[in-house]
């Protein structure tokens, strides 16, 4: 039961808070005026009151570094929060968990938190505080040096934030994309996100939000993305500019991070720079005052290579002064990094072999730990998304007779022998490859012979005005004819495979229609035949082709999933749709229904007039 608190009552426990709030006073101070408001707040059983004591003292424990117990008071905000059912509080207890483990270096902890705020966040709808809260998760994964994760949960991040005018959180995201392109060695992709992120600071409002500190934290981001790709002179000026930027020398863990880049990068164009090591030595004199630990960890790295090939000693003690740093900072990623330069420059090294091992299996736990949590969340989040795109469940029934058929018929197959059952295997694919390049010749006459005719004899008739509508009739031949060649055009099924496949599938986006590819990249295509890469894209091309001629789509959705039986393609548009009986007399459809079963797969599909068409396709790696 709740204690009314008189108005003169209220006033002193205001004034208690207030006081918390002086930056005149100690620490100490702050907190002991806080920890009256909360006694009072308590007393009075006023939720109002103990959620802002709550959240004021976690906020000052963390700012002194009192990290345990800033976590330990948020976990009396969630509890309180939880007993409430306020998803409100709750979302901001979930986020100061993952604030102050992340702060304490306890990673994994800080991970599970991020994500749990995540979904609540998402549960709500706060599209702002789900984006933000997908970035603590992807730095983390960057730390963890786990980049296609990060990478992942970036993406993920930006669908939530896009939109709106969160611009410093999707910046930071973008950044995220960008640095583990980099650290992929996708250098196109790293640079295309960093522009991306720094075109986001427009105007002076943009920058003000966005930070000038970040920006100059992207800028820097750039250089490093220049120089692996070898433009080291562009990398260079870029980084002299920003070291010579008034407000980023106000920032000595900023400026000591380009001195300390500058200095690696003169040396990479040139080993004998006199520069290099006159600049790497004085970042890590700074980051020594500062005791900036992460910044010693990048500057040893950095000498232990400038003196590897001229002087082995001095290399080995930087390199031991990371290995120092990281196990300081717990960065299980330095430490790897730094066991690996020790065991070139090192002659006895069983004692870190043994570390580097037990370090690298701890990594690779952690890591796949915090993918096994999001992939949870994220298979919740595409469901939610991706309700529209689930068949009827009578489709399905039929799709599961279809496919025990199949396997009774390749069940007896099988029976009849290896060697009959291989040599049918071959005479399919000999088949497709006849089939691919019967179209490739057809596309190359069609366009060769008879769509330069036709163009050739339109010419001709615009010099005579007085039949325009057989001249606009010529015009429509032509343009069909170009768009049969591009329909039946031959592509690559080699590493450019990915390529071609999203552009094609791009080709068919305008102002009308646009075109959403979601996880092509993560099917691993190198393992799959080019027998089957042709029947996808032949498979996806009729659908699209089918798409543009009748569905008058305003979105179209195509998903890629790989499972343990093999590969799932869902298509999904918002058309017009068909009716049961159009679907029945369609030759496009029966023929991508052929052309799956000649691989071991299935197409399955449904549409109902107004209700869009939806289709997918199964089969086996």
């Amino acid at each position: 039961m709740k204690n009314v608190l008189s108005s003169s009552e209220l006033d002193d426990l205001l004034e208690y808070y207030e006081l918390s709030k002086a930056d005149s006073l100690s620490s100490q101070e702050r907190l002991q005026y806080l920890n009256s408001f909360i006694e009072g707040a308590l007393s009075s059983n006023q939720d109002s009151l103990i959620y802002k004591g709550l959240m004021r003292k976690t906020w000052l424990l963390s700012k002194i570094k009192q990290y345990d117990n800033a976590i330990k008071y948020s976990h009396q905000l969630y509890d309180l929060a939880k007993k409430n059912k306020d998803t409100l509080y709750i979302g901001y207890a979930l986020t100061k968990l993952g604030r102050y483990h992340k702060n304490n270096n306890e990673l994994i902890e800080a991970f599970k938190y991020f994500n749990e705020s995540f979904k609540i966040n998402r549960a709500v709808k706060d599209s702002l505080k789900a984006g933000q809260n997908l970035l603590y998760l992807a730095n983390i994964q960057t730390f963890l040096g786990d980049y296609s994760g990060s990478k992942t949960t970036a993406i993920d991040g930006v669908k939530y934030l896009e939109n709106g005018s969160d611009l410093r959180t999707l910046a930071g995201l973008y950044h995220r994309i960008s640095v583990a392109n980099l650290e992929q060695k996708s250098y196109p992709e790293a640079l295309k996100y960093n522009t991306r992120t720094i075109g986001l600071a427009k105007d002076s409002t943009s920058i003000r939000a966005i930070g000038v500190n970040n920006i100059l934290i992207f800028k820097n981001t750039k250089a490093l993305i220049l120089a692996r790709q070898g433009n080291y002179q562009q990398a260079i000026n870029l980084l002299k500019t920003l070291s010579s930027d008034s407000i980023l020398q106000q920032d000595k863990r900023e400026y000591t991070r380009v001195l300390n880049n500058l200095g690696y990068i003169q040396w990479l164009e040139n080993n004998e720079n006199k520069e290099s090591e006159e600049l790497l030595l004085t970042a890590l004199k700074i980051r020594e005052d500062l005791k900036d630990i992460q910044g010693l960890i990048s500057s040893n790295y950095s000498l232990a290579k400038y003196y590897f090939d001229k002087n082995k000693v001095k290399s080995l003690s930087h390199a031991e002064a990371e290995y120092y740093n990281a196990k300081q900072r717990r960065s299980l990623r330095a430490i790897l990094e730094a066991l690996g330069l020790i065991f070139e420059l090192r002659e006895a090294t069983s004692e870190e072999a043994k570390e580097f091992k037990q370090i690298h299996n701890e990594l690779r736990e952690i890591n796949q730990s915090n993918r096994e949590i999001y992939a949870v969340t994220r298979y919740e989040n595409d469901k939610l998304s991706n309700e529209n795109l689930i068949l009827k469940a009578e489709t399905a029934r039929k799709e599961r007779q279809r496919v025990i058929y199949l396997f009774t018929t390749l069940f007896l197959i099988l029976g009849g022998g290896v060697v009959f059952y291989m040599f049918r295997q071959q005479y399919k694919r000999e088949k497709i490859r006849e089939v691919y390049n019967a179209e490739a010749r057809i596309s190359k006459k069609l366009h060769d012979e008879l769509a330069n005719d036709v163009y050739q004899l339109m010419t001709q008739m615009q010099n005579d005005q007085s039949d325009p509508e057989v001249l606009d009739k010529l015009e429509e031949i032509y343009h069909s004819t170009r768009d049969i060649s591009r329909e039946y055009n031959s592509f690559r099924t080699g590493k450019e495979y990915v390529t071609e496949l999203s552009g094609m599938l791009s080709s068919y986006s305008s102002n009308g229609t646009k075109i959403i590819i979601k996880d092509i990249e993560e099917i691993n295509w190198h393992a799959i035949t080019p027998e089957k890469k042709i029947i996808v894209h032949r498979s996806l091309q009729e659908l699209m082709v089918n798409m543009k001629k009748h569905s008058q789509a305003a979105i179209v959705a195509i998903t890629f999933k790989k499972t343990p039986k093999g590969i799932v393609i869902t298509y999904a548009d918002t058309g017009i749709g068909v009716s049961a009986e159009e679907i029945i007399y369609s030759n496009g459809l029966r023929n991508t229904e052929n052309r799956i079963k000649t691989i071991g797969g299935s197409f399955i599909f449904d549409s109902e007039k107004g209700k869009g068409f939806k289709a997918k396709i199964n089969f086996p790696t």
